[in-house]
């Protein structure tokens, strides 16, 4: 990796295959000869529990792409703290750029466009949700069905809830970015705004009425949107659909 593993850093921990795949996320607490040393590891989801030696999948994201090697997990014994090692890890390769691989995957979808604050309170109070579907997803946004509303660089809010499945903000905000016509439908390009640029493109009191949910999709989702994405990519390729 361009980028070494770093005290405190995240890393995800995959046991198991498939939909039943046990995912868990821990911090790097120390490096030995051995191998890493991480906290417990907190449960993401899945059907699979850690068992002690088993083989894992470690999914380590950087700038540029995120890494995956296979090691194994243990106890570290003789501690007052839950403590983990992973052996060193092997087979360590590069399996996605990480801005950003984007994939056919047809999801259902809401969507409302944000228009000027007036006198409501809520944003729900005058929201009105159009059903469409999203055609492709990458980490930084999505080609969804439009109706001939939306325009360039309009703002809207997406209900994914697929997203909530993936422990993910069940409604996130975008921006149109293109908008194309194919086969007679037209389609948008949008781009997901993240949470530290929310207060580039909304004001503070669209931000009070808004859904609070599209604050908290913010870069450690977005890796993690990455991360479902390269799960379903190799779910995919298994089905011979890529």
């Amino acid at each position: 990796m361009p980028q070494p593993v770093k005290l405190w850093e995240k890393i995800e921990i995959v046991i198991g295959e498939g939909e039943k795949a046990g995912h868990f996320t821990a911090r790097v607490e120390d490096f030995l000869a051995e191998g890493i040393i991480i906290g417990s590891p907190e449960f993401l989801r899945g059907n699979t529990l850690l068992r002690e030696n088993s083989d894992v999948m470690l999914l380590i994201t950087k700038e540029d792409a995120v890494y995956q090697c296979v090691s194994r997990i243990r106890r570290l014994q003789g501690n007052d703290k839950k403590l983990y090692i992973l052996s060193p890890p092997r087979n360590i390769r590069r399996v996605q750029r990480r801005q950003f691989v984007r994939i056919d995957w047809l999801l259902p979808i809401k969507y409302t466009k944000v228009v000027p604050v007036m006198d409501w309170e809520e944003y729900e109070e005058r929201a009105v949700w159009q059903e469409s579907k999203i055609i492709n997803i990458s980490g930084g946004g999505a080609l969804m069905d439009i109706d001939e509303n939306i325009e360039l660089e309009d703002r809207l809010l997406l209900n994914i809830p697929n997203f909530a499945d993936m422990g993910l903000p069940q409604i996130v905000a975008a921006l149109c970015r293109r908008i194309i016509n194919r086969r007679g439908c037209a389609l948008a390009g949008v781009e997901f705004v993240v949470a530290d640029v929310l207060k580039k493109h909304f004001s503070r009191e669209d931000l009070e009425r808004l859904p609070r949910c599209i604050q908290h999709f913010g870069r450690m989702a977005q890796n993690r949107l990455v991360t479902e994405i390269f799960h379903k990519q190799i779910e995919f390729r298994k089905k011979g659909l890529l």
